[in-house]
């Protein structure tokens, strides 16, 4: 979420270089909204091959998260998750469909429908520390405010969890959870408070032939969050992520986002610049989260 991962419009100036002050100040700000942004990263995209099946893979999972049977979906994204983790980190996704958001809950106020012409799509894959139960097991805390893994670029002032449907016991038993969540990002002064669903489900996905538990879960903010001068915000935000126990002992973790982010500084800055400041923060809200999971937080 999360521990945190948007969209800046694509008729952006490309004229701005990275000595530019307000290129900085949009580095903050963008650190400062998203439970799911960040690093110095590339804007990748899938081998050619596999960008057709990822794109359609990550927005079914999204799409069918209530459904009857979303193991073969999922199954089909591990095996290209095992493949691809250690060849790149983040790469741009295909839009979704209003179809594909139609039962993730979202009040837009006066603005209505959230409009998709706007979203930007990314995907993120992901090495972590630490075993698939250390993670599974700080889910259900009520204090998530430790995903940050680098407090430089902004820190969570808050984020607090409450148990919707479920219990902590019955979910690292093996029961499925949902949780809401009420956010405070802040960064040079800068606060964005947004409240966000997060629900967690349990699946069984063919890990290179073998029936394997893992977890899915899905984010969406219920309504846009802005900052107190109304100047940035975070539109809207759907979310899927997996967890993919790796047969080598670390956890691969894959986040896909679709979301609208308005900032102050709104076409100072290309758009490779931004997707590579997503993918940055997605990673930092992994491995700090990972560094929660292991104890190393806590040395």
């Amino acid at each position: 979420m999360l521990p945190h991962r948007y969209f800046v419009p694509r008729a952006l100036s490309r004229t701005c270089t990275r000595g530019f002050r307000p290129v900085y100040t949009l580095r903050m700000r963008l650190a400062l909204l998203l439970p799911l942004v960040a690093g110095p990263l590339g804007c990748a995209k899938p081998p050619d091959e596999a960008s057709a099946t990822v794109d359609e893979l990550s927005a079914t999972l999204l799409r069918d998260f209530e459904g009857e049977a979303p193991e073969a979906t999922a199954s089909s994204l591990t095996s290209w998750l095992l493949a691809n983790v250690d060849k790149q980190d983040g790469f741009s996704l295909a839009d979704i469909t209003t179809e594909d958001v139609a039962d993730m809950p979202y009040d837009g106020g006066d603005d209505g429908d959230p409009d998709l012409t706007q979203q930007r799509g990314i995907g993120v894959t992901h090495r972590v520390v630490g075993t698939f139960d250390q993670h599974v097991a700080i889910v259900p805390e009520a204090d998530q405010s430790f995903a940050d893994s680098d407090p430089s670029g902004g820190y969570y002032k808050a984020w607090d969890r409450t148990l919707a449907e479920g219990d902590a016991d019955g979910f690292r038993a093996g029961s499925d959870l949902r949780t809401d969540n009420h956010i405070e990002k802040e960064n040079l002064g800068v606060e964005i408070p947004y409240d966000l669903g997060k629900d967690y489900r349990w699946i069984t996905v063919d890990l290179d032939g073998t029936p394997t538990d893992t977890l899915m879960f899905r984010s969406y903010e219920l309504a846009p969050g802005w900052s107190e001068d109304g100047a940035n915000g975070l539109v809207y935000g759907w979310t899927i992520e997996l967890w993919v126990p790796d047969p080598a002992g670390d956890l691969v973790w894959y986040n896909a986002s679709w979301c609208q982010l308005v900032t102050s500084v709104d076409g100072m800055i290309d758009d490779d610049f931004v997707v590579k400041e997503i993918i940055s923060g997605t990673i930092d809200y992994m491995d700090g989260t990972a560094s929660h999971a292991t104890g190393a937080d806590a040395e």
